[in-house]
Formats: C-alpha cells, structure tokens, sequence
C-alpha cells in the first residue's frame, strides 16, 4: 500500500514539473495562466452553485423524511424478482441523485453486512457499475442552459437499471464470491 502511496504522490509531483517545464520552453507566463485558470473555475463554481445548493437540499428533505422506506417497501416486489436484497434499496433509489449520500448508504451496508458478503460485494459493483444520472445531467444541462433533459434522463436510468441488474447477475452467476 506504501508503493501506491509513493507512486501517485510522485505521479503528481512529475506531472507538475513536466507542465512548468512545458510552460518554460514554450515561453508562456505560468502564474498568469494558473490565475486564469483559477478564475474561469470561480465562475463556474458560481454558475453551478444553486444547482448543487437545490440538490443537497432535495437529497437531504429525501432522506430526513422518510421517503427512502416509503419507496423502499414499494418497491420490495420488484426487488423480489429480480432477486434483489430489499437491504440494497436505499442505495438503488438515491443512487442516481447523489453519489455522497450513496456512498455513506454503501459504506453502512458494508459495516452492518461485512465487504466480503452478498450485500457487500453487490453495493461495491452497484457503485460502480451506475451513476449519478440525475446529478450529473442537473449540473451539465445547467452548465450548458439546456431545458429538455427528459430524454437524456430516462436512457441514463435505464443505463443506471442495466447497472443494477448486471451486478446482481455478476453475483448470482458466481463471478464475485464470499
């Protein structure tokens, strides 16, 4: 674990030194690009703050108000056939909204279940297998001032099901064991 450690933090500091070193040779005034740079991310960050503001809001009132359960035992039946844990529920419904909020589910179920059980293994290839589609097609539209995201939404979380559906299969089928 050291050597990873040693390489990424090497990694960084190479990459560094190969970009000033570029900068020099190329004659370009460095701090002043970094300064741009800093600044364009400013307004960006502005921009793209009462979108993230909205979300962390709306994730917070989900969460605070039960809706999770409420949802949770709806949709039990369906879990059900798919051969889906009702334990995973909270991580398949806040998934596509929030990564952070997802993370803190998954790394619960970890402590509760262990990371080397069925539960453990299946939210592990959840997270990776799915995204935070309404999050990222939130702070992107938003960016780029597009109003029509029902199209994009919906292939995303079929793409988000897909995800789901393939890890539980990938479990099942024996390619992550215990």
């Amino acid at each position: 674990m050291k050597f990873i450690e040693y390489f990424s933090n090497t990694a960084i500091i190479i990459f560094i030194l190969i970009v000033v070193l570029y900068g020099i040779k190329e004659k370009k005034n460095i701090f002043n690009l970094f300064l741009q740079g800093v600044i364009e991310g400013e307004k960006i960050v502005i921009n793209l703050f009462p979108t993230l503001l909205a979300l962390i809001v709306a994730v917070g009132m989900l969460s605070a108000s039960g809706f999770t359960e409420i949802v949770s035992k709806l949709i039990e039946p369906v879990l059900n056939l798919f051969k889906i844990s009702k334990e995973l529920a909270p991580l398949i419904i806040l998934r596509p909204i929030s990564g952070s909020t997802t993370t803190a589910v998954a790394t619960s179920l970890m402590q509760n279940y262990g990371v080397d059980s069925s539960i453990g293994l299946i939210a592990s290839c959840i997270m990776g297998a799915t995204e935070t589609t309404i999050y990222v097609v939130s702070i992107y539209s938003s960016k780029v001032k597009i109003k029509d995201v029902k199209e994009v939404i919906i292939i995303g979380l079929i793409a988000d099901f897909i995800g789901i559906c393939a890890s539980v299969m990938a479990f099942n089928l024996g390619f992550m064991s215990i």
